[in-house]
């Protein structure tokens, strides 16, 4: 606590002069002058008062600031253009109460403003400053710190200081909405069965075997039990789940805007697709390739590896090298059994005939997401959608002017 308090103390204050801090100076300037020249006790008396004004704003708004610690209560993790809210607790070391303070997030290239505002902090007490931001861009923001300041009492000078807390935040592309219906049907729904790991307890009925010491007595099925020598039990099924992989085309092959736009947007896409496979219970896995390797994410479920396969969307870089057959190839055709299998591409035509088959007849069920395709199944999210240009208006018909009738 004593070294944390040692370098608080040793951080530099800034000091700024407001709008009204200019104007008080201009004038007591001016006012200094005219008691120069006309040597006038009242305007001396008056260029007096109005310096030491500043100088007791700035005494006291730096006696506030280092007495204030701040730490700062930020998500790990947050979705592309979407609202986070984060909070700054407030301590106030001193006995006297510090007043009108600000804190603001020193913000990188990708997030908005980000600020908190506190009226009152009493002395010895703690105070929340809620904030909220919007994050524009995907990937890994690094934060470096925030700034508190004030400009208690006069609002005349701003004291303000700098306070390092370096933290990460993992930004995931954005989701947007599913226009069709990719996932034909409920995990449930086309899930296979397997004899339960728990005797006695499931969800469907399985069959029938003899009982064993330690099963419940409830699933005993007497009717088939009084025909035999030994009872018998129902068996019961726990469902497996649904397996989906999203073999992701990461490949930049366009330099420009429109192909990192493209490459967003698929991004985007499979970030919408996994989110939804997760809601309905299917085992998700990922296969992409990033600049110096390709990464591939067995499938698995719950909300840590939700989490992962977000990540890896989030970390996506420009990937000049490696296509989307690199990708396929580094996969086992065995994992890829009894499974679902969404391909999202640039273009299906550059796929490869062999990479296309390969890939039909390792899976259960293959859907090719291209360019063309995403237009019909999936709704981009409004605020990633660059802007359009206007519409240029269409042309007026000209109408031929009435002829005049002839005289009688």
């Amino acid at each position: 606590m004593a070294r944390r308090r040692r370098a608080a103390r040793a951080q530099p204050i800034r000091f700024r002069l407001s709008l009204a801090g200019w104007a008080l100076l201009g004038i007591a300037v001016l006012v200094g002058v005219a008691a120069v020249k006309s040597q006038t006790a009242m305007m001396f008396v008056l260029f007096g008062g109005m310096m030491g004004a500043l100088q007791v704003s700035a005494v006291m708004s730096r006696r506030a600031i280092r007495a204030v610690e701040v730490r700062r209560d930020l998500p790990a993790r947050a979705w592309q253009n979407q609202t986070v809210h984060l909070g700054y607790f407030l301590r106030n070391r001193r006995r006297a109460a510090c007043l009108n303070l600000n804190v603001e997030e020193r913000a990188p290239e990708g997030l908005q403003r980000a600020a908190g505002h506190c009226v009152h902090l009493p002395g010895r007490g703690m105070f929340r400053a809620g904030g909220r931001f919007v994050v524009r861009r995907r990937g890994r923001i690094r934060l470096s710190g925030t700034q508190v300041s004030t400009d208690f009492p006069f609002g005349l000078i701003s004291a303000g200081r700098f306070v390092p807390a370096p933290a990460s935040l993992v930004v995931w592309p954005a989701r947007g909405r599913l226009r069709a219906q990719i996932l034909k049907r409920g995990a449930v729904e086309t899930s296979t069965a397997a004899p339960s790991r728990n005797t006695g307890g499931g969800d469907e009925f399985f069959g029938l075997r003899e009982y064993r010491p330690g099963d419940n007595p409830r699933w005993v099925h007497w009717r088939r039990s009084a025909m035999r020598a030994a009872p018998v039990i129902r068996e019961m099924t726990h469902p497996l789940p649904e397996v989906l992989w999203v073999i992701l085309d990461t490949h930049l092959a366009d330099l420009s805007g429109m192909g990192e736009q493209t490459r967003e947007r698929r991004l985007r896409f499979a970030a919408t697709l996994i989110d939804h496979a997760f809601a309905r219970g299917y085992k998700v896995a990922l296969a992409l390739a990033y600049s110096d390797r390709v990464e591939v994410h067995p499938p698995a479920a719950g909300r840590g590896h939700w989490t992962a396969l977000l990540d890896a969307l989030a970390d996506v870089d420009n990937n000049t090298t490696r296509p989307v057959g690199q990708t396929i190839a580094s996969l086992h055709r065995a994992a890829l059994r009894s499974a679902q299998v969404v391909l999202v591409v640039d273009e299906a035509r550059a796929l490869s005939a062999g990479a296309a088959g390969a890939l039909r007849s390792a899976c259960r069920h293959l859907v090719v997401v291209d360019e063309r395709r995403m237009a019909e199944v999936f709704e981009d999210d409004p605020l990633a959608v660059p802007d359009s240009p206007p519409a240029a208006p269409a042309p007026r018909e000209r109408r031929p002017a009435p002829r005049e009738a002839p005289c009688p």
